[in-house]
């Protein structure tokens, strides 16, 4: 909702309803009656209005908005400990405080505002034609009116055609919301216009003072008054989105035709409006409003259909608009989140809108160890830098064999790689990828140890093990650090039997051989007890440089 200052004027005393609108750090908005003489505002409960500061920027009993009967309203600041500022200035003592004023609070902004009472006088019609219909078949505007039928066509036309040119060429949501306000200015009598867009996530309409997209724009210098503030009332901009229609607001208080008494409508002398839903196939993307200062009669009907062409349009745009940058800031989340997370797992938390589902359940997966043999002795002989370069250069091997073999890279630990097969998202395949991996990083050691002997570097060599069975797999961790994991007896075993392997060697349990019948690159090992494991574990190497999974 678009709720900045203006001074409305010219109504008796006792006519206007008051609140007060307390702007929150988040962009939220809170309303409260201005009906009590004294209202105190603070942190402790006992206020009428309650701030709950994150920052401690608010004091228990912070400041007090009090009236008094001729309508005048007043601030002052009850010796708080960060001080009351109006517009921007500590007050010191009781100060007046317009509905042009803004008080800040700690983070907090308030204003108070008056909304037109229930009876203000004010004719609304609304579009006979739906915009959705309108948006696919712009030939049901009809154009017929007071002028002559043939200017009234040509106008309408010449600007429908600039509507769809201009429109056409915006590609962001700030360049449609800036042509949709300067094709407003193209209808005669238009003061002011502005976008109002809605914002899906909060679920209300966008604040101009947090949101840089919405536009407002003038004709005609106002002198004091502030063309960018708008002051409209929340019920009618919850009729626009629900009627889905166009609507027509004239000051009606010198007509004699039926009133539309239900709504408190438009303060701050504004004598006709334009207001109208922006969507697209159901979806409500925020209100297209124009109006004029001075006159009820300022807008004819041709200029309600033209306003209403223009909606429906910018309707089109704007979604295109809004899919566009959502494409892009997808690209950019996925881009960035693949830089701290194994890539399926980043796709699974953007396709599914966030990371919050990804709780640890239990499910069957096949986990991979690989490590670099005498690494420990290695390093002995070399400074960290060789040490970083040698390391890096494996790891990027190592992270997109595994990679193109479907598996998710769990983590780094010093020189030891672990990946999981089956996981985000299970798969039948699980334990053939996962050989078939072991065997591919062997190989592309065999690759890499054949370019540093050419470059007179020692060879590199690692061991590899395999095992499959059910973990608990999902965000793990504390409350302010969680890892995407797995853990659990298959985690440990396969980190066992990496420590059994020599130089060059893979060596995998007896789940994974039974999971691949026919393979026929097995060679067994016979039995070997495992750290912390009761019992003994048949083992098997995989002849790698000899065979290939199927």
């Amino acid at each position: 909702m678009i709720v900045l200052s203006w001074r409305s004027g010219g109504l008796p005393e006792g006519t206007m309803k008051r609140s007060l609108m307390v702007y929150m750090a988040d962009g939220s908005t809170r309303s409260y009656p201005l009906e009590k003489p004294l209202i105190k505002i603070g942190r402790a409960s006992d206020n009428d209005v309650v701030l709950a500061s994150a920052e401690r920027s608010v004091s228990r009993w912070h400041a007090a908005i009090s009236s008094n009967g001729d309508g005048s309203v007043f601030v002052e600041d009850l010796n708080s400990s960060n001080g009351t500022l109006l517009n921007g200035r500590v007050i010191k003592e009781r100060a007046r405080f317009t509905a042009s004023d803004v008080v800040a609070v700690g983070e907090f902004k308030i204003r108070w505002l008056e909304d037109a009472p229930e009876d203000a006088g004010f004719r609304i019609e609304a579009g006979a034609i739906e915009l959705n219909e309108l948006q696919h078949k712009p030939e049901l505007l009809p154009l017929t009116g007071t002028e002559p039928t043939a200017a009234i066509e040509v106008k309408h036309i010449e600007l429908l055609y600039e509507v769809g040119v201009k429109l056409a060429r915006s590609h962001s949501i700030a360049e449609v919301t800036n042509a949709a306000v300067e094709l407003l200015f193209k209808i005669d009598q238009v003061h002011r216009a502005a976008v109002i867009l809605w914002d899906e996530k909060r679920n209300s309409f966008g604040n101009p003072e947090l949101h840089m997209r919405n536009v407002g724009k003038t004709n005609q210098p106002t002198g004091s008054l502030d063309p960018t503030k708008l002051v409209m009332s929340r019920t009618i901009l919850n009729r626009v989105r629900q009627q889905n229609r166009p609507l027509l607001i004239r000051d009606a208080k010198s007509d004699d035709s039926s009133l539309d008494s239900a709504l408190s409508i438009v303060r701050a002398g504004i004598q006709a409006a334009f207001c109208s839903p922006l969507t697209f196939q159901g979806r409500f993307l925020g209100i297209l409003y124009a109006d004029n200062l001075a006159q009820p009669d300022a807008f004819s009907e041709a200029d309600f259909r033209t306003f209403t062409s223009i909606a429906a349009q910018t309707g089109l745009a704007l979604a295109s608009a809004i899919a566009n940058e959502q494409l892009v800031e997808r690209e950019v989340e996925r881009q960035a989140l693949k830089r701290y997370l194994p890539p399926q797992v980043a796709n699974l938390i953007l396709d599914a809108g966030g990371a919050s589902h990804l709780n640890g359940e239990l499910q069957q997966v096949t986990v991979l160890y690989a490590d670099i043999r005498g690494f420990t002795t290695m390093s002995e002989r070399m400074d960290a830098r060789e040490i970083v370069a040698i390391l890096r250069e494996f790891f990027s091997v190592m992270s997109t064999a595994i990679l193109d073999c479907n598996g998710t890279l769990d983590k780094f630990i010093g020189d030891c790689i672990m990946a999981l097969f089956g996981a985000p998202s299970p798969s039948e395949y699980a334990v053939r990828d996962a050989v078939l991996a072991a065997t591919l990083m062997q190989r592309k050691m065999t690759e890499l140890n054949q370019t540093r002997l050419q470059h007179n570097k020692a060879p590199i060599h690692i061991g590899v093990g395999l095992h499959s069975g059910p973990a608990v797999v999902g965000n793990i961790g504390s409350s302010d650090r969680v890892q995407y994991t797995a853990i659990g007896d298959t985690v440990n075993v396969a980190a066992r039997l990496v420590s059994k392997a020599a130089a060059s060697q893979i060596i995998v349990s007896e789940d994974i051989c039974r999971a691949l019948p026919d393979y026929g690159g097995f060679e067994p090992l016979g039995e070997v007890e495992l750290k912390g494991r009761a019992g003994k574990l048949h083992i098997y190497s995989v002849k790698w440089m000899e065979e290939a999974v199927q």
